[in-house]
């Protein structure tokens, strides 16, 4: 009999690990079809060669799927790329197999075409990948055609890829299972699980890669499922939980809906959880809503507290109402943090002195100030960067300038206007404020770069649960001199 094994395989050995939600739904729709699924996880690999060459070593899979989260660590200067390291580990698998090697994740679906090229994959899926990647798996198998699966992207010997078109249905529907990934570890050594309760954002942001990553259309999960997934982590010992939504009230009526579903369970009772969210729309009765629910922190990317700056960021709302969002936050007793993104275009001393100031009189419990704006294709960045002419030669542009023409390789903006030290500007003006997290220069509690943050790391495994933004804060509000 043909053997049904399939193997999954999480490329982001990032600390503190992340759990690939992706791919637990993806394993957990194969188990539903009666496939066996091997799963090697690299985030907890003492030796990531072995563990791919154990998963191919009793039989030839169906296919191998692939998983790349991030492409890079979306922060200036460490600039951190890991396609390289992907590419490492797919020589690896395609060493030992001849089965399909299928890429996806949202790090591959921003950069689908030029992450095949540059790994020579032939395979990819682009976008939600549970639905396809099963129907993939099956074809296989079975010997059918799958040249017209939804989202699909194929390298044809010459090199060229196609990419199907996205077809997305109004509502998701994935197993709420959670059983393929070791989701206990995670929370372990990772600080909270995570769900989503939908996907896709209709924003149009300057820089944002999430429409392209995860659709411009938004499909809801429904309230119940969300709720059944929430009681299967909590089953599995985690009760700190990460929304991974981009924005977690868009559309408000579903997002009440979410927290009055958790309510009518109890379930805010017994977990505790974070989110992203938008400040506009957003009131009282949402963030007491959420509270309720289990709503414990919420992260505000607001970009900037200059009204002339979230103009040019293209984004929907001014500071008058992220002044709102903050104080109903305060009213409803969650924890808030607003993140800027200083550095984008227009931006200078004046702009950043506006936004710091503000930052501090709305006074919000913590302030990411990052210096930088990552470059990705297909946003209204690019086509700005690529209007000022060769990148080599651009004065805005940080990273890798030379011969990247796809972005592929981390590239920042920072306005020229900010000078030679934006980061020393933007420590300047914090002016020592520990409500702000500022650009780094050390590594410490005031570093919010979670890639290989030890002192996060130690904390973690000391017991602090959260999101991590929240679990520096309070280590830089109580230091426990075991952690530094």
């Amino acid at each position: 009999m043909k053997p049904r094994k399939v193997v999954l395989v999480n490329t982001n050995d990032m600390r503190p690990p992340v759990s690939p939600i992706g791919l637990d739904y993806v394993g957990d729709w194969l188990a539903e079809m009666d496939y066996d699924v091997r799963l090697v996880d690299l985030a907890f690999a003492s030796d990531p060669a072995a563990e791919i060459t154990d998963a191919l070593a009793d039989g030839e899979p169906i296919a191998v799927g692939v998983t790349l989260r991030n492409t890079d660590d979306c922060f200036w200067p460490s600039a951190a790329w890991f396609v390289p390291h992907l590419k490492r580990h797919l020589d690896l698998i395609r060493s030992h197999t001849t089965a399909p090697i299928v890429l996806g994740g949202c790090g591959f679906s921003i950069f689908p075409a030029e992450i095949m090229k540059a790994c020579d994959v032939e395979l990819g899926i682009v976008g939600d990948g549970e639905e396809t990647f099963a129907q993939l798996v099956e074809c296989l198998d079975k010997g059918r055609d799958y040249s017209r699966l939804p989202r699909l992207a194929r390298r044809d010997p010459q090199g060229r890829i196609t990419i199907n078109p996205h077809h997305y249905d109004a509502v998701i529907d994935v197993p709420s299972s959670r059983g393929t990934i070791d989701n206990a570890r995670y929370f372990r050594e990772g600080a909270m699980g995570n769900l989503e309760t939908k996907r896709g954002c209709p924003s149009k942001c300057l820089y944002c890669a999430d429409p392209i990553a995860k659709g411009s259309v938004i499909r809801l999960r429904p309230p119940d499922q969300v709720a059944d997934e929430v009681e299967a982590l909590l089953d599995q010992g985690v009760d700190v939980l990460h929304l991974c939504d981009a924005e977690f009230n868009l559309p408000p009526q579903h997002a009440t809906a979410v927290c009055k579903e958790l309510n009518a369970r109890c379930l805010g009772e017994q977990v505790r959880w974070y989110c992203y969210a938008s400040v506009h729309p957003f009131d009282g009765g949402l963030a007491e809503a959420m509270r309720q629910a289990g709503c414990v922190g919420i992260n505000f990317g607001v970009d900037s507290g200059c009204d002339r700056m979230l103009a040019v960021l293209k984004r929907s709302y001014r500071r008058d109402a992220i002044a709102d969002a903050v104080a109903a936050c305060r009213q409803a007793g969650i924890t808030v943090m607003l993140d800027l993104l200083i550095g984008g275009p227009g931006e200078d001393e004046a702009s950043v002195r506006e936004s710091i100031e503000f930052a501090k009189t709305v006074n919000p419990d913590r302030v990411g100030a990052p210096v930088g704006v990552r470059v990705y294709p297909r946003t209204p960045l690019e086509r700005l960067v690529k209007s000022e002419g060769p990148m080599a030669a651009n004065p805005n542009l940080h990273g890798q300038r030379g011969q990247n023409d796809n972005l592929l390789a981390p590239v920042f903006y920072i306005d020229h206007r900010l000078g030679d030290d934006p980061a020393g500007l933007v420590t300047h003006l914090i002016a020592g404020d520990q409500r702000f997290f500022p650009p780094p220069r050390t590594q410490g509690t005031a570093n919010y770069n979670y890639n290989n943050h030890d002192i996060l790391q130690k904390a973690i495994l000391a017991g602090e649960r959260g999101a991590f933004w929240d679990i520096l804060r309070r280590l830089q509000d109580a230091p426990d001199p075991d952690l530094a």
